[in-house]
């Protein structure tokens, strides 16, 4: 039976609740169009600063309880105590290697006869993000090649080194001492991103991969 867990509560374990339907928005385009007066030209200015940039992403989900009458109020309000104006991760069971992380909202109870309905609402990040960190660790002598594959959202990993070593990516190099630490100019984007290294020891990219 498919439900939805909001952070460490499941809609049907926790709350006996029947998911009946759900809808997965798409995060509206944040547009920047500028019209050129006496003319019908229309200039798009979308991505003039960068990536196209997104708004939150609207989740919806509909839920039904076969608890007894009687029992009505206190199911809702025990919905509500535990998501009503929280923020939480949000994952589906025909998708729990993803999560989408938001604000929820319990919208009001309505019955019909004996059966109680539920509907949820939640306000979230554009992204869905994978439930485990993307980890690429290599041992380096001397020079190495290491591709680093990342979805839609663009995400700088953290690195960390067991000794001194040397990295290029694009046209950027540098030296770091062995540790833990980012660098800004290491932006991962969508598809294989090549990162040459140089040194001995071993070198660990972490980072989480988000899509639409």
């Amino acid at each position: 039976m498919n439900g939805v867990k909001f952070g460490d509560y499941h809609s049907w374990r926790d709350f006996g609740l029947l998911r009946i339907f759900k809808e997965i928005g798409s995060p509206p385009i944040k547009t920047k169009m500028v019209e050129v007066d006496g003319s019908s030209v229309v200039l798009d200015y979308t991505e003039a600063f960068g990536d196209v940039e997104y708004g939150q992403r609207p989740l919806s989900f509909g839920f039904k309880t076969i608890a007894p009458q009687s029992e009505f109020m206190d199911v809702f309000s025990q919905v509500q105590n535990a998501l009503h104006g929280q923020r939480m991760n949000i994952s589906l069971d025909e998708d729990a290697d993803h999560y989408y992380s938001g604000r929820i909202t319990v919208l009001p109870f309505t019955n019909e006869k004996a059966i109680g309905n539920i509907s949820i609402e939640c306000e979230c990040e554009p992204w869905k993000y994978k439930k485990d960190e993307t980890v690429v660790a290599k041992s380096v002598s001397g020079s190495a090649t290491i591709i680093l594959s990342n979805s839609r959202k663009k995400v700088v990993p953290t690195i960390k080194t067991t000794a001194d070593m040397t990295i290029e990516f694009n046209s950027y190099s540098g030296t770091y001492k062995a540790g833990t630490f980012v660098i800004p100019e290491l932006e991962l984007v969508q598809g294989d991103n090549t990162v040459t290294v140089s040194g001995s020891g071993k070198i660990t990219f972490t980072y989480r991969e988000g899509s639409l």
